[in-house]
């Protein structure tokens, strides 16, 4: 039998070191509650890979898949879904969950529209919601976009803090050996929504 991975908010661990102390100090105590139950113990949630981003701003609701990096240590973009940084954060683990998708439509897709081709109408205070594979929804507010060029790639490290940083492409259009690129990157915050 292996013992769970949970441990109780601060506040109950202060409260029974508490009564351990009066217990040791032989003070008495009143007749203490039964014990709870297990159904009444708060049950700790598990973090999970997000599967699916919702922004109402924009009528994005698409499933998101998991991405790393190539052997060039470039990230691997999905054609036509949105890309969760699986080297990031999952929702609720208190770090930077990253997305990345395309603005532009593929020429061998044209009628699939890139799931980030609105992104940059996205207005500070924009909802955006998550759901994990666990079927936890989270809740984000846009708090800030910048532009930003590719070599700046402090966005997609960790933060320290709860936050969702979705990665596109904007700006100047460039052909570099036949293949349209673009100059910056359009990179999106948002943080906990309450």
């Amino acid at each position: 039998m292996t013992t769970p991975n949970y441990l109780p908010p601060r506040s109950v661990r202060m409260r029974l070191w508490g009564v351990l102390l009066l217990l040791a100090l032989g003070v008495p105590l009143p007749a203490l509650a039964s014990p709870p139950t297990q159904a009444q113990l708060p049950r700790p949630t598990k973090a999970t890979a997000p599967t699916r981003m919702q922004i109402p701003a924009i009528g994005l609701d698409m499933r998101t898949v998991s991405v790393g990096l190539d052997k060039k240590r470039q990230p691997i973009v999905p054609n036509h879904d949105i890309g969760w940084y699986n080297l990031s954060a999952m929702p609720g683990q208190g770090d930077n969950i990253v997305f990345w998708g395309h603005v532009l439509r593929f020429k061998s897709a044209p009628k699939i529209p890139a799931p980030f081709a609105r992104i940059s109408q996205l207005k500070a205070g924009a909802l955006i919601v998550l759901t994990t594979a666990g079927g936890d929804q989270r809740r984000y507010k846009v708090v800030k976009s910048i532009q930003v060029t590719p070599d700046q790639v402090k966005y997609v490290l960790p933060t320290g803090k709860e936050q969702v940083t979705l990665v596109s492409c904007i700006g100047a259009k460039v052909i570099s050996r036949g293949e349209l690129t673009k100059k910056y990157r359009l990179i999106t915050i948002a943080e906990p929504a309450p």
